[in-house]
Protein backbone atom coordinates (compact mmCIF):
# COMPACT_ATOMS: atom_id res chain seq x y z
CA UNK A 1 0.00 0.00 0.00
CA UNK A 2 3.16 2.26 0.83
CA UNK A 3 6.08 3.32 -0.95
CA UNK A 4 8.71 5.74 -0.75
CA UNK A 5 10.75 7.83 -2.93
CA UNK A 6 14.16 9.68 -2.05
CA UNK A 7 14.82 13.64 -2.80
CA UNK A 8 18.39 14.70 -2.67
CA UNK A 9 18.31 17.85 -4.50
CA UNK A 10 15.79 21.33 -3.48
CA UNK A 11 15.21 20.91 -6.88
CA UNK A 12 13.55 17.55 -6.99
CA UNK A 13 11.95 18.84 -3.74
CA UNK A 14 10.22 22.22 -5.28
CA UNK A 15 7.07 20.28 -7.07
CA UNK A 16 5.95 19.44 -3.55
CA UNK A 17 5.77 22.41 -2.26
CA UNK A 18 2.27 22.87 -1.99
CA UNK A 19 1.86 18.90 -0.62
CA UNK A 20 4.15 19.89 2.36
CA UNK A 21 2.68 22.69 3.10
CA UNK A 22 -0.89 21.64 2.55
CA UNK A 23 -0.06 18.99 5.12
CA UNK A 24 1.25 21.36 7.68
CA UNK A 25 -1.96 23.60 6.87
CA UNK A 26 -3.88 20.83 7.84
CA UNK A 27 -2.58 19.69 11.13
CA UNK A 28 -2.31 23.11 12.53
CA UNK A 29 1.70 23.31 12.61
CA UNK A 30 2.86 25.89 14.79
CA UNK A 31 6.53 24.29 14.34
CA UNK A 32 8.51 27.15 12.40
CA UNK A 33 11.52 24.54 11.83
CA UNK A 34 9.64 22.01 9.56
CA UNK A 35 8.46 24.88 7.40
CA UNK A 36 8.78 24.27 3.58
CA UNK A 37 10.39 28.00 3.62
CA UNK A 38 12.78 27.38 6.60
CA UNK A 39 14.04 23.51 5.37
CA UNK A 40 14.64 24.68 1.73
CA UNK A 41 16.29 27.98 3.32
CA UNK A 42 18.58 26.08 5.38
CA UNK A 43 18.75 23.76 2.48
CA UNK A 44 20.68 26.26 0.14
CA UNK A 45 21.99 28.24 3.06
CA UNK A 46 24.09 26.19 5.89
CA UNK A 47 23.38 22.39 4.36
CA UNK A 48 25.18 22.35 0.94
CA UNK A 49 27.69 20.42 2.17
CA UNK A 50 25.26 17.87 3.75
CA UNK A 51 23.50 14.70 2.28
CA UNK A 52 20.89 15.63 2.86
CA UNK A 53 17.79 12.88 1.84
CA UNK A 54 14.15 13.85 1.78
CA UNK A 55 12.13 10.56 2.10
CA UNK A 56 8.76 10.88 0.96
CA UNK A 57 6.39 8.29 1.91
CA UNK A 58 3.36 8.06 -0.76
CA UNK A 59 0.28 6.12 -0.21
CA UNK A 60 -1.29 5.84 -4.45
CA UNK A 61 0.74 7.79 -5.98
CA UNK A 62 0.09 10.61 -2.98
CA UNK A 63 2.76 11.91 -0.44
CA UNK A 64 1.58 11.45 2.83
CA UNK A 65 4.91 11.94 4.94
CA UNK A 66 7.98 13.75 4.65
CA UNK A 67 10.84 12.58 6.66
CA UNK A 68 13.80 15.44 6.30
CA UNK A 69 17.09 13.82 7.20
CA UNK A 70 20.62 13.24 6.80
CA UNK A 71 22.25 10.58 5.81
CA UNK A 72 26.45 9.62 6.36
CA UNK A 73 28.39 6.56 7.06
CA UNK A 74 29.95 7.07 10.78
CA UNK A 75 31.72 4.82 12.94
CA UNK A 76 33.30 2.69 9.83
CA UNK A 77 30.36 1.32 8.39
CA UNK A 78 27.40 2.39 9.88
CA UNK A 79 24.72 4.36 8.25
CA UNK A 80 23.96 7.38 10.43
CA UNK A 81 20.60 9.16 9.93
CA UNK A 82 19.78 12.46 11.58
CA UNK A 83 17.27 15.37 11.35
CA UNK A 84 18.66 18.10 8.93
CA UNK A 85 19.37 21.36 10.95
CA UNK A 86 20.71 20.60 13.56
CA UNK A 87 22.38 23.10 15.47
CA UNK A 88 19.62 25.65 14.02
CA UNK A 89 16.19 24.15 14.67
CA UNK A 90 15.11 23.73 18.22
CA UNK A 91 12.40 21.47 17.21
CA UNK A 92 12.01 18.72 14.85
CA UNK A 93 9.13 16.06 13.77
CA UNK A 94 8.33 14.29 10.57
CA UNK A 95 5.94 16.18 8.10
CA UNK A 96 2.39 13.96 7.73
CA UNK A 97 -1.22 13.43 7.78
CA UNK A 98 -2.32 12.73 11.28
CA UNK A 99 -3.95 9.04 10.06
CA UNK A 100 -0.69 8.28 7.98
CA UNK A 101 2.54 9.07 10.85
CA UNK A 102 2.61 5.63 12.43
CA UNK A 103 2.07 3.71 9.56
CA UNK A 104 4.73 5.67 7.84
CA UNK A 105 7.19 5.66 10.47
CA UNK A 106 6.75 1.93 10.77
CA UNK A 107 6.59 1.54 7.05
CA UNK A 108 10.04 3.73 6.45
CA UNK A 109 11.86 2.23 9.58
CA UNK A 110 11.62 -1.36 8.30
CA UNK A 111 13.01 -0.04 5.17
CA UNK A 112 15.69 1.03 6.40
CA UNK A 113 16.08 -2.23 8.57
CA UNK A 114 15.69 -4.48 5.05
CA UNK A 115 17.68 -1.89 3.09
CA UNK A 116 20.92 -1.28 5.98
CA UNK A 117 22.26 -4.01 7.93
CA UNK A 118 23.73 -1.54 10.41
CA UNK A 119 22.55 1.85 11.32
CA UNK A 120 22.05 4.61 13.76
CA UNK A 121 18.89 7.12 13.72
CA UNK A 122 19.79 10.04 16.25
CA UNK A 123 16.79 12.68 16.00
CA UNK A 124 16.69 15.66 17.93
CA UNK A 125 14.63 18.40 18.62
CA UNK A 126 10.93 16.15 19.42
CA UNK A 127 8.66 17.54 21.33
CA UNK A 128 6.91 14.73 23.67
CA UNK A 129 3.84 16.49 23.07
CA UNK A 130 3.33 15.68 19.48
CA UNK A 131 2.69 12.66 18.00
CA UNK A 132 6.29 11.90 16.11
CA UNK A 133 8.35 11.49 19.50
CA UNK A 134 5.38 9.00 20.82
CA UNK A 135 4.92 7.01 17.81
CA UNK A 136 9.15 6.61 17.37
CA UNK A 137 8.88 5.47 20.52
CA UNK A 138 6.42 3.08 20.51
CA UNK A 139 8.00 1.57 17.16
CA UNK A 140 11.12 1.03 19.49
CA UNK A 141 9.01 -1.00 22.17
CA UNK A 142 7.11 -2.90 19.78
CA UNK A 143 10.16 -4.44 17.61
CA UNK A 144 12.58 -4.65 20.49
CA UNK A 145 15.17 -2.14 18.75
CA UNK A 146 17.67 -0.79 21.46
CA UNK A 147 17.11 3.19 22.33
CA UNK A 148 17.41 5.86 24.60
CA UNK A 149 15.53 8.68 25.05
CA UNK A 150 17.20 12.30 26.25
CA UNK A 151 15.26 14.84 27.86
CA UNK A 152 15.51 18.92 27.93
CA UNK A 153 13.02 21.15 29.30
CA UNK A 154 11.36 23.50 27.25
CA UNK A 155 9.01 26.56 28.97
CA UNK A 156 6.71 28.51 27.60
CA UNK A 157 3.92 31.17 27.97
CA UNK A 158 0.53 30.31 27.22
CA UNK A 159 -1.93 33.66 26.67
CA UNK A 160 -4.78 31.63 26.59
CA UNK A 161 -4.73 29.68 29.66
CA UNK A 162 -4.27 33.42 32.06
CA UNK A 163 -5.18 36.60 31.50
CA UNK A 164 -2.80 39.75 30.46
CA UNK A 165 -3.95 41.15 33.68
CA UNK A 166 -3.48 37.79 35.59
CA UNK A 167 -0.04 37.84 34.14
CA UNK A 168 1.19 41.36 35.52
CA UNK A 169 -0.29 41.21 38.26
CA UNK A 170 1.80 38.10 38.87
CA UNK A 171 4.91 39.35 38.02
CA UNK A 172 3.87 42.69 39.35
CA UNK A 173 7.54 42.85 41.50
CA UNK A 174 9.40 42.26 38.06
CA UNK A 175 7.48 44.68 36.01
CA UNK A 176 7.73 47.54 38.48
CA UNK A 177 11.34 46.94 39.23
CA UNK A 178 12.00 47.15 34.78
CA UNK A 179 9.72 50.57 34.42
CA UNK A 180 12.19 51.86 37.45
CA UNK A 181 15.08 50.47 35.05
CA UNK A 182 13.29 52.02 31.61
CA UNK A 183 12.46 55.39 33.28
CA UNK A 184 16.45 55.89 34.54
CA UNK A 185 16.92 55.49 30.56
CA UNK A 186 14.11 57.48 29.18
CA UNK A 187 15.19 60.60 31.61
CA UNK A 188 18.83 60.63 29.78
CA UNK A 189 17.63 60.49 26.11
CA UNK A 190 15.17 59.29 23.83
CA UNK A 191 14.18 55.10 23.91
CA UNK A 192 12.26 53.51 21.41
CA UNK A 193 11.15 49.56 20.61
CA UNK A 194 10.17 48.90 17.56
CA UNK A 195 10.51 46.43 14.67
CA UNK A 196 12.77 46.33 12.16
CA UNK A 197 13.04 46.01 8.51
CA UNK A 198 14.65 42.46 6.95
CA UNK A 199 16.89 44.80 4.79
CA UNK A 200 18.31 46.61 8.00
CA UNK A 201 19.55 43.50 9.98
CA UNK A 202 23.75 44.49 10.02
CA UNK A 203 23.16 46.27 13.79
CA UNK A 204 21.59 43.07 14.73
CA UNK A 205 24.85 40.94 14.44
CA UNK A 206 27.28 44.01 15.14
CA UNK A 207 25.56 43.65 18.29
CA UNK A 208 25.51 40.15 19.13
CA UNK A 209 29.50 40.47 18.26
CA UNK A 210 29.54 42.99 20.94
CA UNK A 211 27.67 40.48 23.69
CA UNK A 212 29.81 38.10 22.74
CA UNK A 213 33.34 39.24 22.53
CA UNK A 214 34.05 39.01 25.97
CA UNK A 215 32.12 35.57 26.43
CA UNK A 216 32.27 32.53 24.83
CA UNK A 217 29.77 31.54 22.52
CA UNK A 218 29.60 28.26 20.16
CA UNK A 219 26.31 29.31 18.25
CA UNK A 220 27.94 30.35 15.58
CA UNK A 221 25.61 33.14 15.11
CA UNK A 222 26.98 35.90 13.13
CA UNK A 223 29.01 33.92 10.98
CA UNK A 224 28.70 34.32 7.47
CA UNK A 225 26.43 31.57 6.45
CA UNK A 226 24.53 31.95 9.28
CA UNK A 227 23.88 35.81 8.79
CA UNK A 228 23.13 35.02 5.21
CA UNK A 229 20.35 32.32 6.17
CA UNK A 230 18.78 34.66 8.55
CA UNK A 231 18.47 37.67 6.11
CA UNK A 232 17.30 35.36 3.42
CA UNK A 233 14.71 33.71 5.62
CA UNK A 234 13.09 37.00 6.94
CA UNK A 235 13.09 37.62 3.47
CA UNK A 236 10.77 34.60 2.15
CA UNK A 237 7.47 35.55 1.41
CA UNK A 238 5.48 32.92 3.80
CA UNK A 239 1.76 33.72 5.18
CA UNK A 240 2.56 31.40 7.75
CA UNK A 241 6.31 32.04 8.76
CA UNK A 242 7.88 35.17 9.27
CA UNK A 243 11.36 36.40 10.48
CA UNK A 244 10.25 39.59 13.42
CA UNK A 245 13.15 41.16 14.56
CA UNK A 246 12.49 43.65 17.23
CA UNK A 247 15.19 46.50 18.78
CA UNK A 248 15.29 48.85 21.44
CA UNK A 249 17.28 51.93 20.45
CA UNK A 250 18.36 55.04 22.84
CA UNK A 251 19.32 58.05 21.12
CA UNK A 252 18.60 56.24 17.42
CA UNK A 253 21.57 53.42 18.65
CA UNK A 254 21.20 49.88 18.93
CA UNK A 255 21.31 48.99 22.69
CA UNK A 256 19.23 45.23 22.48
CA UNK A 257 17.34 43.58 19.76
CA UNK A 258 15.40 39.59 19.73
CA UNK A 259 15.14 37.36 16.44
CA UNK A 260 11.60 35.68 16.83
CA UNK A 261 9.92 33.03 14.09
CA UNK A 262 6.55 33.25 14.31
CA UNK A 263 4.61 30.36 12.93
CA UNK A 264 0.70 30.24 13.52
CA UNK A 265 -0.08 30.54 17.07
CA UNK A 266 3.56 30.35 18.07
CA UNK A 267 6.23 33.32 18.87
CA UNK A 268 9.09 31.26 19.12
CA UNK A 269 12.43 33.25 20.74
CA UNK A 270 15.36 32.31 18.78
CA UNK A 271 17.99 35.39 20.03
CA UNK A 272 18.65 37.61 21.97
CA UNK A 273 21.10 40.12 22.54
CA UNK A 274 22.10 43.23 24.15
CA UNK A 275 24.59 46.43 24.41
CA UNK A 276 27.55 45.31 27.42
CA UNK A 277 27.57 48.92 28.29
CA UNK A 278 24.23 49.59 29.33
CA UNK A 279 24.68 45.94 31.47
CA UNK A 280 23.28 48.39 34.98
CA UNK A 281 20.29 49.20 32.71
CA UNK A 282 19.28 45.76 32.11
CA UNK A 283 18.18 46.58 28.25
CA UNK A 284 18.38 42.94 27.54
CA UNK A 285 15.72 42.83 30.13
CA UNK A 286 13.61 45.52 28.96
CA UNK A 287 13.18 44.35 25.82
CA UNK A 288 12.21 40.25 26.72
CA UNK A 289 9.44 42.25 28.19
CA UNK A 290 8.55 44.07 25.44
CA UNK A 291 8.87 41.47 23.04
CA UNK A 292 6.66 39.33 25.09
CA UNK A 293 3.76 41.90 25.64
CA UNK A 294 4.10 42.47 21.97
CA UNK A 295 2.98 38.81 21.19
CA UNK A 296 0.50 39.00 23.11
CA UNK A 297 -0.84 41.88 21.97
CA UNK A 298 -0.39 40.75 17.73
CA UNK A 299 -2.61 37.71 18.96
CA UNK A 300 0.31 35.07 19.50
CA UNK A 301 -1.10 32.18 21.40
CA UNK A 302 2.38 30.48 23.12
CA UNK A 303 5.38 33.06 23.64
CA UNK A 304 8.21 30.14 23.43
CA UNK A 305 11.23 30.63 25.47
CA UNK A 306 13.14 27.75 24.03
CA UNK A 307 14.70 24.85 25.45
CA UNK A 308 17.57 24.67 28.26
CA UNK A 309 17.70 25.37 31.68
CA UNK A 310 18.87 29.16 31.67
CA UNK A 311 16.95 30.51 34.83
CA UNK A 312 15.28 33.75 33.01
CA UNK A 313 13.10 31.14 31.13
CA UNK A 314 11.26 29.93 34.36
CA UNK A 315 10.54 33.78 35.69
CA UNK A 316 8.18 34.23 33.05
CA UNK A 317 6.65 30.87 31.94
CA UNK A 318 3.30 29.31 32.66
CA UNK A 319 3.94 25.94 30.95
CA UNK A 320 6.90 23.16 30.40
CA UNK A 321 7.27 20.45 27.89
CA UNK A 322 9.98 18.89 26.57
CA UNK A 323 12.06 17.67 23.82
CA UNK A 324 13.58 14.69 23.59
CA UNK A 325 16.98 13.47 21.70
CA UNK A 326 15.92 10.09 20.59
CA UNK A 327 18.40 7.42 19.53
CA UNK A 328 17.72 4.18 17.90
CA UNK A 329 19.83 1.35 16.31
CA UNK A 330 19.90 -2.11 15.17
CA UNK A 331 21.21 -4.69 17.64
CA UNK A 332 24.77 -5.66 16.56
CA UNK A 333 27.32 -5.22 19.32
CA UNK A 334 29.19 -1.78 17.68
CA UNK A 335 26.22 -0.08 17.01
CA UNK A 336 25.15 -1.24 21.15
CA UNK A 337 28.89 0.19 22.39
CA UNK A 338 28.13 3.13 20.39
CA UNK A 339 24.97 4.26 21.69
CA UNK A 340 26.26 3.01 25.45
CA UNK A 341 28.89 5.97 24.40
CA UNK A 342 26.11 8.48 23.46
CA UNK A 343 24.42 7.58 26.54
CA UNK A 344 27.38 8.58 28.58
CA UNK A 345 28.08 11.46 26.96
CA UNK A 346 25.15 13.34 26.60
CA UNK A 347 24.24 11.88 30.15
CA UNK A 348 27.52 14.18 31.20
CA UNK A 349 26.66 17.14 28.89
CA UNK A 350 23.05 17.05 30.56
CA UNK A 351 24.44 17.59 34.20
CA UNK A 352 27.46 19.92 33.31
CA UNK A 353 24.60 22.20 31.45
CA UNK A 354 21.76 21.99 34.02
CA UNK A 355 24.85 23.39 36.30
CA UNK A 356 24.01 27.08 35.75
CA UNK A 357 27.08 28.20 37.68
CA UNK A 358 29.29 25.86 35.85
CA UNK A 359 27.86 27.09 32.87
CA UNK A 360 28.75 30.72 33.66
CA UNK A 361 32.26 29.87 34.38
CA UNK A 362 33.29 28.02 31.07
CA UNK A 363 30.94 30.85 29.10
CA UNK A 364 31.79 34.27 30.99
CA UNK A 365 34.51 33.42 33.27
CA UNK A 366 36.79 31.54 30.83
CA UNK A 367 35.53 33.81 28.02
CA UNK A 368 36.68 37.18 29.92
CA UNK A 369 39.79 35.45 30.34
CA UNK A 370 40.61 34.72 26.98
CA UNK A 371 39.41 38.02 26.04
CA UNK A 372 42.19 39.28 28.58
CA UNK A 373 45.38 37.15 26.90
CA UNK A 374 44.21 38.71 23.87
CA UNK A 375 44.04 42.08 23.84
CA UNK A 376 45.98 42.62 27.40
CA UNK A 377 48.90 45.71 27.64
CA UNK A 378 51.32 45.70 30.32
CA UNK A 379 49.32 48.23 32.66
CA UNK A 380 46.17 45.96 32.24
CA UNK A 381 48.50 43.11 33.64
CA UNK A 382 49.69 45.04 36.52
CA UNK A 383 46.34 46.02 37.13
CA UNK A 384 44.67 42.32 36.82
CA UNK A 385 48.20 41.14 39.42
CA UNK A 386 47.35 44.10 41.70
CA UNK A 387 43.47 43.55 42.11
CA UNK A 388 44.22 39.51 42.47
CA UNK A 389 46.22 40.21 45.98
CA UNK A 390 43.76 43.14 47.43
CA UNK A 391 41.30 40.02 46.99
CA UNK A 392 43.54 38.37 49.28
CA UNK A 393 44.78 41.15 51.33
CA UNK A 394 44.70 44.82 51.56
CA UNK A 395 45.23 48.15 53.48
CA UNK A 396 43.68 51.15 51.97
CA UNK A 397 44.21 54.36 53.40
CA UNK A 398 42.21 57.33 52.29
CA UNK A 399 42.21 60.78 53.00
CA UNK A 400 38.89 62.93 52.61
CA UNK A 401 39.50 66.63 51.14
CA UNK A 402 36.41 69.62 51.44
CA UNK A 403 36.41 72.84 49.70
CA UNK A 404 34.27 74.85 51.52
CA UNK A 405 31.40 76.93 50.27
CA UNK A 406 31.59 79.95 48.43
CA UNK A 407 29.27 82.36 46.40
CA UNK A 408 30.78 83.18 42.93
CA UNK A 409 29.32 84.78 40.22
CA UNK A 410 32.34 83.33 37.57
CA UNK A 411 30.40 82.48 34.26
CA UNK A 412 30.23 78.73 33.23
CA UNK A 413 33.31 77.24 32.25
CA UNK A 414 32.16 73.82 31.40
CA UNK A 415 28.83 72.07 30.22
CA UNK A 416 27.17 69.10 31.58
CA UNK A 417 27.26 66.12 28.86
CA UNK A 418 24.07 64.62 27.84
CA UNK A 419 23.29 61.03 27.26
CA UNK A 420 23.85 61.57 23.35
CA UNK A 421 27.27 63.01 23.41
CA UNK A 422 28.49 60.04 25.77
CA UNK A 423 27.31 57.45 23.65
CA UNK A 424 30.07 58.35 20.41
CA UNK A 425 33.12 58.55 23.61
CA UNK A 426 35.81 56.35 23.74
CA UNK A 427 35.08 55.49 27.12
CA UNK A 428 31.38 54.89 27.08
CA UNK A 429 31.21 52.11 29.26
CA UNK A 430 32.57 53.59 32.24
CA UNK A 431 30.79 57.19 31.50
CA UNK A 432 27.23 55.19 30.90
CA UNK A 433 27.95 53.27 34.32
CA UNK A 434 28.61 56.43 35.90
CA UNK A 435 25.31 58.26 34.56
CA UNK A 436 23.29 55.17 36.00
CA UNK A 437 24.96 55.58 39.77
CA UNK A 438 23.87 59.57 39.29
CA UNK A 439 27.13 61.14 38.39
CA UNK A 440 27.34 64.21 36.36
CA UNK A 441 29.97 64.67 33.82
CA UNK A 442 31.08 67.93 32.75
CA UNK A 443 33.01 68.66 29.64
CA UNK A 444 34.75 71.04 27.57
CA UNK A 445 34.12 70.55 24.24
CA UNK A 446 34.81 66.70 23.46
CA UNK A 447 36.83 66.14 26.67
CA UNK A 448 35.05 64.93 29.88
CA UNK A 449 36.95 67.19 33.14
CA UNK A 450 34.88 66.01 35.94
CA UNK A 451 32.40 64.05 37.17
CA UNK A 452 30.29 65.42 39.89
CA UNK A 453 27.60 63.57 42.49
CA UNK A 454 25.31 65.21 44.69
CA UNK A 455 24.49 62.96 47.08
CA UNK A 456 27.33 60.17 47.47
CA UNK A 457 30.85 59.84 47.72
CA UNK A 458 32.41 57.36 46.84
CA UNK A 459 36.11 55.64 45.96
CA UNK A 460 35.17 52.44 43.93
CA UNK A 461 38.66 50.66 43.73
CA UNK A 462 37.74 49.93 47.70
CA UNK A 463 34.17 49.74 47.25
CA UNK A 464 33.44 52.36 49.80
CA UNK A 465 31.10 55.35 50.53
CA UNK A 466 29.54 57.07 52.62
CA UNK A 467 26.17 60.14 52.43
CA UNK A 468 26.87 63.81 51.46
CA UNK A 469 25.32 66.85 53.39
CA UNK A 470 23.37 68.56 52.09
CA UNK A 471 24.72 71.36 49.79
CA UNK A 472 27.83 69.75 48.85
CA UNK A 473 29.20 68.15 45.84
CA UNK A 474 31.80 64.68 45.17
CA UNK A 475 33.82 65.37 42.18
CA UNK A 476 35.88 62.36 40.67
CA UNK A 477 37.92 62.03 37.38
CA UNK A 478 38.98 65.55 37.58
CA UNK A 479 41.71 67.02 35.14
CA UNK A 480 44.40 68.09 38.10
CA UNK A 481 45.61 70.56 35.90
CA UNK A 482 42.13 72.68 35.71
CA UNK A 483 41.44 71.78 39.33
CA UNK A 484 41.09 75.45 40.43
CA UNK A 485 38.70 76.12 37.16
CA UNK A 486 36.24 72.84 38.21
CA UNK A 487 35.76 74.22 42.10
CA UNK A 488 35.23 77.27 41.48
CA UNK A 489 32.34 75.79 39.00
CA UNK A 490 30.86 73.91 41.65
CA UNK A 491 31.01 76.54 44.25
CA UNK A 492 29.44 79.12 42.23
CA UNK A 493 26.35 77.45 43.18
CA UNK A 494 26.54 77.57 47.20
CA UNK A 495 28.44 74.38 47.27
CA UNK A 496 31.29 72.80 49.07
CA UNK A 497 33.20 70.17 46.89
CA UNK A 498 34.09 66.88 48.61
CA UNK A 499 36.99 64.77 46.56
CA UNK A 500 38.95 61.26 47.74
CA UNK A 501 42.74 61.03 47.25
CA UNK A 502 44.94 57.80 48.23
CA UNK A 503 47.25 58.41 50.96
CA UNK A 504 50.31 57.48 48.51
CA UNK A 505 49.25 60.10 46.09
CA UNK A 506 51.75 63.13 47.20
CA UNK A 507 51.17 65.25 43.79
CA UNK A 508 47.28 64.83 43.69
CA UNK A 509 47.34 65.82 47.51
CA UNK A 510 49.21 68.63 47.12
CA UNK A 511 47.47 70.35 44.13
CA UNK A 512 43.94 69.78 46.02
CA UNK A 513 46.01 71.93 48.92
CA UNK A 514 46.60 74.57 45.99
CA UNK A 515 43.41 74.50 44.81
CA UNK A 516 41.77 75.34 48.38
CA UNK A 517 41.03 71.64 49.80
CA UNK A 518 41.86 70.60 53.29
CA UNK A 519 41.84 67.59 54.87
CA UNK A 520 38.80 66.42 56.86
CA UNK A 521 39.23 62.92 57.72
CA UNK A 522 41.22 59.85 57.19
CA UNK A 523 39.66 56.35 56.52
CA UNK A 524 41.55 52.78 57.06
CA UNK A 525 40.00 49.77 55.35
CA UNK A 526 41.76 46.28 55.86
CA UNK A 527 40.02 43.46 53.99
CA UNK A 528 40.86 40.13 54.40
CA UNK A 529 39.16 37.89 51.84
CA UNK A 530 35.70 38.75 52.13
CA UNK A 531 35.98 40.54 55.95
CA UNK A 532 36.45 44.07 56.02
CA UNK A 533 37.42 46.20 59.21
CA UNK A 534 36.86 50.56 58.13
CA UNK A 535 38.30 52.69 60.60
CA UNK A 536 37.76 56.40 60.49
CA UNK A 537 40.28 58.99 62.35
Amino acid sequence: MLAYKLITTIEELEPYRSTWSGILEKEHNNNPFIEYEWISTWWATLGVQENVEIYIVEHQGVAVAFFPLVHCIRFGTIHYFSFLGQGFATYMEVIADKEWLEHSITFLLKEFSRKYKRYLIVLHGLVESKKTSQELEKYAIEYQMPHSIFRTVTSYIDFQSITIDTFLQKHRKKFKSLKRRENKLKSLGHVVFQEVNPNYLQDMFTLFTRRWQKKIDKSGFTEKQTRLFYERLAKTNSKVLRVEVDSLQFERQWIAFTIDLCCRERNFCQAMGHEPDFNLFGPGRLIEKENMLKAHQSGYRYYDLGSGYEPYKFEWYTHIDFTRKFVMSTKGIKERNIRLWMVIRDRLKGLLTNNHQLVKLKRDRLGELRYFLKHANTKDWLRAVTKMFQRILSVHILDVYIAEQKQDSEKVRFQELPMKDIMTMKERANNVADLYKGYRPFADGDQVIYKRHDKTATEETVDYSYELSDNMSFIKEYDSQRLVEIVTEVQREGRAVCTIAPWYDRSRRRKLVQAGFHKVAKINIIKIFKWQKIYHV
